[in-house]
Parts: structure tokens; sequence; C-alpha cells
């Protein structure tokens, strides 16, 4: 987990013939052949009218509307592109008032996937089952895709067996994790192979991305898909939350394509992090700031961007920072064994993670468990 979130904004004023005209660096979005909605928001100051346009055009978004100081939204709805070259939009926001302002955002929108071959033999576009593709019975395919969380670091297997065996009672999944320790949203989507250490009796993709690996299983077993989920994005952060976008961005095309080659009915759930900055509590008034921000940061930036990402593909979002009781007010204490009378939300990382003991980000086997049992209450609430 990357911490000590950080934002900046910067901006550029240039002087035009007598007038001030402040604007913007453009930033650059992503979303999925899949389409769905991104909202696109700014500071304004003694303004008077926010004039919101895009090109091409995108059907409902060209609106005038008065502002005045503070902070100005719109959402966008892209619809799914078809065709198998990818698509580039530009959005303008034109603020009047003292100076008039210009904000512009360049939206890319991925191509529809070539359409996957399988054959019998291995390579970089076909996925070869190392399991029967029989299934006796309810028996399906649980999918996992992430970085070291998915992997289960330092625990034979994490979350994903922990799952497989809370669920047998219902009907038995086939776990088949594809999760690479050290992984990024960029790298699930670019990278051959996985660089860093697999899961225990892991999936092996040398020559396909984790992302096309994925998706090529998918593709050879129509119907037989019971469960996705994905942890990814905390190696993304970099300890500045201006990469929450870009991370987004790429989430919404990674659960896009999930969405697209498993169907409508599959369960994909995606999932967010414990907050192991709440650690730094510990470490005295200095620590304490730290972990009041990380709750900011969380709350307010990181797990509202990614729910949003998902929920662009229909995945449900599970929110592990806020079932872990990482909101809970400081002031709300217990009495830990190890660390005397502690924030409630501090004495949970300690628990669910090894941040405290060993300073260690991952999970530690309560946590693991904790997680598990997150991601089946979710994945029996899709199927009841």
């Amino acid at each position: 987990m990357t911490r000590k979130i950080a934002v900046s904004i910067a901006s550029v004023a240039l002087i035009l013939g007598g007038f001030i005209v402040v604007q913007a660096g453009a930033t650059t979005m992503k979303i999925g052949a899949s389409g769905g909605s991104l909202t696109f928001t700014a500071a304004v100051r003694n303004a008077t009218t926010c004039g919101w346009s895009s090109s091409p055009t995108i059907a409902g978004f060209t609106k005038n509307v008065k502002c005045k100081t503070g902070t100005v939204a719109r959402s966008a709805r892209f619809t799914a592109n078809t065709s198998t070259a990818a698509k580039s939009y530009e959005v303008t926001l034109t603020v009047h008032g003292k100076t008039t302002t210009i904000k512009r955002w360049k939206v890319n929108q991925a191509a529809k996937p070539p359409p996957t071959t399988i054959s019998s033999t291995t390579t970089s576009t076909t996925w070869v089952p190392s399991t029967t593709t029989t299934l006796p019975g309810t028996s399906l395919y649980y999918l996992s895709l992430g970085d070291s969380y998915a992997t289960g670091a330092e625990d034979a297997g994490g979350y994903t067996t922990k799952v497989v065996a809370d669920v047998a009672p219902q009907h038995t999944l086939i776990l088949q994790n594809f999760a690479c320790g050290g992984a990024t949203t960029t790298s699930m989507l670019s990278e051959t192979g996985c660089s860093g250490v697999e899961a225990p009796n892991g999936i092996a993709y040398p020559t396909m991305t984790q992302l096309g690996a994925a998706i090529s299983f998918i593709n050879a077993h129509p119907g037989q898909i019971g469960l996705i989920t994905i942890a990814i994005g905390a190696n993304d952060l970099g300890g500045n939350a201006n990469n929450v976008p870009p991370i987004a961005n790429n989430i919404a095309i990674i659960a896009g394509q999930l969405r697209a080659a498993a169907g409508s009915s599959v369960p994909i759930l995606g999932l967010t992090y414990n907050d192991v900055d709440l650690a730094d509590w510990l470490n005295g008034p200095g620590g304490q700031v730290i972990a009041e921000e990380s709750v900011v940061a969380f709350q307010n930036v990181i797990n509202p961007d990614w729910k949003a990402a998902y929920a662009s593909a229909n995945v449900t979002f599970v929110d592990i920072t806020a079932a872990s009781g990482a909101y809970t007010p400081f002031s709300q204490l217990v009495n830990d064994p190890t660390y005397g009378k502690i924030p409630y939300a501090v004495a949970q990382i300690c628990l669910l993670s090894k941040m405290c003991s060993n300073n260690d980000v991952h999970p530690s086997d309560a946590g693991y468990s904790f997680i598990a049992q997150q991601i089946v209450l979710a994945y029996l609430k899709l199927l009841s």
C-alpha cells in the first residue's frame, strides 16, 4: 500500500488582448469500450456563467449554468464503442466572470476488443486450460485478478482460498488465480507475464497480460464462470492523490472488458484496501495527523472514484476500508492488549494487517479472513 496522500493543482495564466484567460492544463481520462459515466470537476472563482461543451458532441452534455465561487461538476454518459478503433473526446468548461477560465479534459475511449481465438496450442491470444472444462453439478470457476493482496502475500492463498472454503456449503468454486505481486492497473493492461510473485498454484501467462489471460480463460469456458474478484490500484498511488483519477480510468477499462467477456449475469466484485496508514497513529502527534489525513483520502477521494469506476461496468464495489471500521471517529477508544487505550480504527488495522507489528502493509491471517467474509457476503447477496 502506498502511503501519505497529497494533492496538488497547477494552472497557467495567459494575458491576451487586454484580458486574462486562465487555462488549466488539459487532463487525460480513459473509459472502457463498454462506455459508462465520467464526472468532470473544477474549482471556479468569481464566476457568473459556466458553459459545458464537448467535441464530438456527447448527447445531453452541452449546457450553460449559473455559477459563483466553489466547485462545479457535470457528468457525461459515454455510449459503447462498437468500433475496433479507439475514440477520443474533448470536454471543455468555459467559465465567465472577472476572468475567463477554460478547463479542458481529453477522454480516450478504448476500442472494442477483437474476438479471442481459442485453440489447443498456446499463443499470445490463446488460453489453454490447465484443468478439465467439464464441471460436475454446480461447480464453477472463481477468477482472482490483482496484486499481492489477491495473491495472498505471506499467506498460503490469502483471501481467495478462504472464499472457496466459505462458499463450499453453497456450491463448489474452482480457483483460478491470475494475480501478480506488485501489479498495477497499468501492468494488468499492458505487461506480458508476471514480473512479481505469483499466487501459490496460480496461473502462469508468459505470453499474455494478466487481463488478457483472464479474458481468454473466460472465453474458453462459457457459462462456467461463477465469480470474479479484482484487487488492484494500491501500487499505482505513489503517495499522490493526483494519481487517483488515472487509476480509476484504468479500473473502468479493466472492469469493462471483464464484464464484456463474462456477460451481465456473472458476479464481479471490485475490492478496495485496508487503510494501513492508520497505524501511524501509534507514532505520536505527527503520525496521528497522517492517520487522520489517510481517512479523509480514502473516504472522500480514493474509494468514491474507484467505486464509480467499477459501477461504470456494473461491477459491485466491496469497501474493505469502511467495513474494517476505518471511518470510526478517533474519539472512540478501546483497550488494546498490546498498545493500550487507542482508537477503535487503529486497533482494527493492528488486528487486520501486519502494519503495527512488522511495518508490513499486507493483511494478517485475520485480515485475509475478514476480506474473504466481505467477498462472500457480497457474492451471496448477488446470487439471492
